[in-house]
C-alpha cells in the first residue's frame, strides 16, 4: 500500500530535489507538492522559488502530482498548515515532508504499517519519524509512545487533522490542557507563551497549534526507535533552524527492520521523554543529568 506523499517546499531548491529524490525512490501513486511564494523586497527569491516549482518537472509522468503554488508569500504559519489542509480534503491519511527533511527508505514502510495499525484509534495523532536517542539507548520494541509531536518527517491521518487551527486560538483553558501531560510549572509557562506567540503570529510557526491541537484532543503520538529523519536545514537560509553546530543538525538516519516489533501497553515512559525535551530546553544541565539516566537505564537493563 503506496501512501500520498505531500512536500512543502519554498525558496531552497537544492534540499527540496533531495528529498523528492528520495520520495520518488520510494514511488508513491501520487505526490502532492506545495510551494509558497516569494517575499516582497527578498533579492533573488523569485528566481528560487521559481527553480523549486521546475522541480515538478523531475517527476516522471507514471506518478500522478498535485500542484499548490501560491501567489504570495503566506510565511511558515499559513503556508504549511494551509498545504496540510490542502492535502487531507483529498486524502485520509498520509506522510508529509518538508523540502528540508531527509528519510530513510524504511521510514515510509514503518509510516504505511503503522498509519493502518492506529487508523480507528483516536487516542494517536500522529507518526514521526524522528528519534533523538544518539543510539545511546536501544529498545525491544519498534517504537514508543510519546507527548511530543514532532514533525520532521511525519504522517498523520485526516480525523485528526480535522478542527487543527494556527491562529484564533481558544486558550482559555490552556494551563489546565498541559497541567495533563506535564508537571512542572516552568514547562507549563513556557509552552503557554510559545502557543501564545505562535497562535497570535508573534512567532511566525504552525507546529506549536499542532501539538496544543492534539493536547486538547487527550493524544500522543508514536516516535521510532531508531532516528529515520535528518534534517538537512540547519544553515543561514533555514527559517527556525540556523544553527550548523547544532546536535540535532544532520542527525544518522538508521535503517529500521521489519516485521515491527510492537508495545505491549500504550504507555508514556517519561524517560524517552527526556530526549525529547533536550531539543526544547537545552540547557548544560539538562544535558549532564540526561548522560546520567542514559548510563543508569543501560546499567540496569545490561
Amino acid at each position: 500500500m503506496k501512501l500520498p506523499v505531500l512536500l512543502i517546499g519554498f525558496n531552497r531548491p537544492d534540499l527540496t530535489e533531495i528529498t523528492l529524490n528520495r520520495i520518488l525512490e520510494y514511488k508513491p501513486t501520487i505526490i502532492y507538492f506545495a510551494v509558497d511564494g516569494a517575499r516582497d523586497g527578498k533579492e533573488g527569491e523569485v528566481d528560487k522559488v521559481t527553480s523549486v516549482r521546475q522541480l515538478m518537472e523531475k517527476i516522471p509522468k507514471s506518478v500522478q502530482v498535485k500542484t499548490r503554488f501560491s501567489k504570495n508569500n503566506q510565511g511558515c504559519r499559513l503556508g504549511v498548515s494551509s498545504a496540510i489542509s490542502w492535502f487531507f480534503e483529498s486524502e485520509e491519511m498520509g506522510i508529509i515532508l518538508e523540502d528540508d527533511c531527509f528519510p530513510d527508505l524504511s521510514f515510509f514502510t514503518f509510516c504505511e504499517e503503522l498509519l493502518e495499525r492506529y487508523k480507528f484509534d483516536t487516542k494517536i495523532g500522529m507518526i514521526s519519524g524522528v528519534n533523538f536517542f544518539y543510539n545511546k539507548i536501544h529498545l525491544k520494541e519498534s517504537y514508543f509512545y510519546s507527548k511530543y509531536f514532532h514533525i520532521w518527517g511525519w504522517a498523520t491521518w485526516r480525523r485528526a487533522w480535522e478542527g487543527y487551527k494556527s491562529k484564533d486560538l481558544n486558550l482559555e483553558n490552556v494551563e489546565d490542557i498541559l497541567s495533563t501531560y506535564f508537571k512542572s510549572q516552568r514547562q507549563i509557562k513556557t509552552w503557554k507563551h510559545w502557543i501564545d506567540e505562535s497562535s497570535s503570529g508573534k512567532v511566525d510557526t504552525w507546529d506549536h497549534q499542532w501539538s496544543y491541537h492534539n493536547w486538547k484532543e487527550d493524544r500522543i503520538s508514536i516516535m521510532p526507535s531508531k532516528n529515520l529523519v535528518r534534517n538537512l536545514g540547519f544553515r543561514e537560509d533555514g527559517t527556525h533552524t540556523v544553527d550548523q553546530n547544532s546536535s540535532f543538525a544532520n542527525l544518522k538516519i538508521e535503517k529500521f527492520d521489519f516485521p515491527l516489533v510492537h508495545p505491549e501497553k500504550v504507555k508514556l515512559v517519561d524517560f524517552f521523554h527526556e530526549f525529547v525535551e533536550i531539543f526544547y530546553y537545552p540547557s548544560r544541565i539538562n544535558r549532564q543529568l540526561l548522560k546520567l539516566r542514559v548510563f543508569i537505564f543501560n546499567l540496569f537493563r545490561n
